[in-house]
């Protein structure tokens, strides 16, 4: 049953990003930006609700063990103060954290190497990815990094990035075809499936392009394995389960977000402190996700 439903998510996720192609070539940036902007705050957040359960399921510890509390917090404060000493560095670390985690999430455990090749390769996978949305979405992503930073990615930078990630992702599957760990149906698969990413950074805006990798092709499949991991086997008794242990947190970020976008909508600041919370809340779910797949 497990393996049933991956399998049909897969059909569904494709299916849904040629819908959001469809979309984005029918209606305008403020529209994209609306579907962009409510996946994000509505499944985007969900899945990474649980992370105190899967901490607790993992180590057989009450949810509100002291130690992974204060390791959590920790982290999100260590992410606070980095961004207010050096916003740019704080960028850089979120997307590179961010292209790991984005690579160890697709290949979950179909792909299990040493270490440090585990890395580089999810790393490099992650890291396409951003350099594709960055090339495609150059101008928004310009306008906000000089928002958060002050300063901002050149185009030959991306540019640069999107060639050595790639060449490293295409050598480091060549390897593993050599060693027999994938086949070279895998390879032109994934290949397939970055292409059609390409084609949806290319033809939406920035906001709903990242929307559709981050909802369809990360948090489902995130939010399917947790509930595996958490509960065993995907029933309607564990999905509500993983739904209802989650469902506070969701309630309180959806609250925080308004509060911050009432008292800060009309000033430069809101793009900044919605970048601070989700930088720090990024990095301890990252730990989090690592902690559940080791």
């Amino acid at each position: 049953m497990n393996r049933n439903i991956l399998k049909n998510y897969q059909n569904f996720k494709i299916y849904f990003t040629f819908l959001m192609i469809w979309i984005s070539i029918q209606f305008g940036n403020v529209v994209e930006d609306f579907i962009g902007y409510l996946l994000v705050i509505s499944i985007g957040i969900l899945h990474g609700a649980n992370d105190l359960l899967i901490l607790s399921v993992k180590e057989k510890v009450n949810f509100f063990n002291k130690k992974n509390l204060f390791v959590y917090l920790t982290v999100v404060l260590f992410c606070v103060l980095l961004f207010l000493i050096e916003s740019y560095l704080t960028m850089i670390i979120f997307i590179l954290i961010s292209s790991y985690h984005f690579g160890e999430e697709h290949f979950n455990e179909e792909i299990c190497n040493n270490k440090w090749l585990d890395i580089v390769y999810f790393s490099s996978y992650g890291l396409f990815l951003f350099s594709i949305l960055f090339y495609f979405s150059s101008f928004e992503v310009k306008k906000i990094m000089i928002e958060l930073t002050g300063t901002y990615f050149e185009k030959s930078l991306i540019y640069i990035t999107f060639l050595i990630s790639g060449i490293l992702f295409i050598l480091l599957n060549t390897y593993l075809i050599i060693i027999k760990k994938i086949n070279s149906i895998q390879f032109f698969k994934e290949l397939f499936f970055i292409l059609l990413i390409a084609i949806v950074f290319a033809n939406t805006s920035l906001i709903l392009g990242f929307a559709v990798y981050f909802i369809f092709w990360h948090s489902m499949p995130s939010i399917l394995n947790q509930i595996k991991f958490i509960s065993g086997d995907f029933t309607k008794k564990n999905i509500l389960y993983y739904f209802k242990k989650g469902i506070i947190y969701w309630i309180i970020s959806i609250l925080g977000l308004l509060i911050l976008y009432y008292f800060f909508k009309n000033t430069k600041l809101l793009n900044s402190i919605v970048f601070v919370i989700l930088f720090a809340v990024t990095a301890p779910h990252i730990w989090v996700m690592y902690k559940m797949k080791s």
